[in-house]
């Protein structure tokens, strides 16, 4: 397949499930593949365009880097070739090293074997603090005063030297990245919680300005407790969908690789509708009730509504994995998230197949064998990356 269409159609949440199957190998398989992702992403849901790769050359794509990064740099040694205009595919390759030099570029620690399994919190002046759940400790900004204090999973923004809210052109933002297998709180100023699912981004000011808006942006999966101020109302944008609320507890799933923005209400009330929609109190959004689900797709916004048992989609705060009537296809990505790993399924009557099931301390392999328990399949593991396929037996074989 050819990398470069996969990347754009995954970013634009398009793929076949047997292209996001080839892209979660591609994209686990490097550092440098996951930043270049990130990179672009991260742009396209700030609501960017994607680069024409088709006349993009090298030298104009390193201008590019150097606009996000501010980094004087030249780029490496060209031989003859480089002002022709690249082709898709080779376009793309060039980007696999932009992806890496802007992530160098920001993080002088890149270098670290075990950076891509560390939480980290990325500064307002691009540096980024390697945050580790067993430690605590107190991050002070530029001036030597207390910016952050952690204490285990959770990093507190409302013990900072000072909550005074600035005027809304002075925000200063920070971003924590959570990798797989893990998961980690923040408070924010105002007191709000929000708890990170494996494989989620939140962006957000360190202090929320004295009036307007508190607004957050998240790509993955978070529960939020909200602080109730009803002069400044909380909004969470993710994807090309915004979430507003005064004070309410719900939890937002807005993977990349999902084509539903899908919430859950658990007290509250919360208003739905569209990024580059202004909020019009007349006419209100699309409003959600607690103990619903609402469903919005991402590529016409269509909304659709279920009645759902909450604990079902907030269990993961304690670490468990709780699966009701969903297909293997689905459940697969929930099991590389939370377990920090690959998995090809090669055995396609799999991928329909739908199950219910609770996890709590159980292994992958403890896991995929009660699997196997329903539907037999053969896999093997190797590391971290795990292969599917069709039984040879009519048992499940390890390796």
């Amino acid at each position: 397949m050819d990398i470069g269409s996969i990347l754009i159609k995954k970013i634009t949440s398009t793929l076949s499930p047997e292209e996001n199957r080839f892209f979660e190998e591609w994209v686990n398989a490097s550092l440098k593949n996951r930043n270049l992702y990130e990179f672009f992403l991260k742009r396209y849901q700030n609501g960017e365009e994607l680069p024409n790769v088709d006349e993009i050359n090298i030298d104009e794509a390193w201008k590019v880097v150097l606009e996000k990064t501010g980094v004087e740099t030249k780029p490496p040694y060209r031989k003859n070739y480089a002002r022709l205009v690249l082709k898709y595919a080779a376009v793309i390759t060039v980007l696999f090293g932009l992806g890496s030099l802007y992530f160098l570029l920001q993080n002088p620690k890149a270098n670290t074997p075990n950076i891509e399994d560390a939480i980290t919190l990325k500064l307002d002046n691009g540096e980024i603090k390697i945050i580790s759940p067993e430690s605590s400790q107190t991050i002070n900004d530029d001036k030597g005063e207390v910016l952050v204090v952690q204490k285990g999973v959770v990093l507190d923004y409302s013990k900072a030297h000072s909550n005074d809210e600035v005027d809304s052109g002075k925000l200063v933002y920070n971003e924590l990245t959570v990798p797989y297998g893990k998961r980690f709180g923040i408070v924010l100023s105002d007191g709000t919680k929000v708890h990170l699912n494996a494989g989620s981004f939140l962006r957000y000011p360190i202090q929320f300005s004295k009036d307007g808006n508190r607004q957050v942006s998240i790509v993955g999966e978070g529960y939020f407790e909200v602080i109730k101020d009803s002069l400044r109302p909380f909004i969470v944008s993710a994807g090309n969908m915004n979430l507003r609320v005064l004070g309410t507890t719900f939890n937002i799933s807005s993977y990349p690789e999902d084509k539903d923005i899908n919430t859950v209400l658990v007290e509250g009330s919360v208003g739905l509708y569209g990024k580059k929609e202004k909020f019009n109190e007349i006419h209100s959004p699309v409003l959600l009730k607690p103990g619903y689900k609402a469903s919005w797709a991402r590529s016409d916004k269509n909304i659709k509504f279920e009645k759902v048992d909450t604990s079902i989609y907030t269990s993961w705060i304690e670490g468990k994995l709780v699966l009701k009537k969903l297909p293997f296809t689905n459940i697969v990505e929930k099991l590389q998230r939370h377990y920090k790993v690959t998995i090809v399924n090669n055995y396609a009557k799999l991928d329909h197949q739908v199950f219910t099931a609770t996890f709590d301390k159980e292994t992958i392999k403890e896991v995929l064998d009660s699997f196997g328990e329903d539907t037999p399949f053969d896999y093997t593991v190797e590391g971290n990356h795990i292969t599917i396929n069709k039984p040879k037996n009519n048992m499940p074989m390890k390796k």
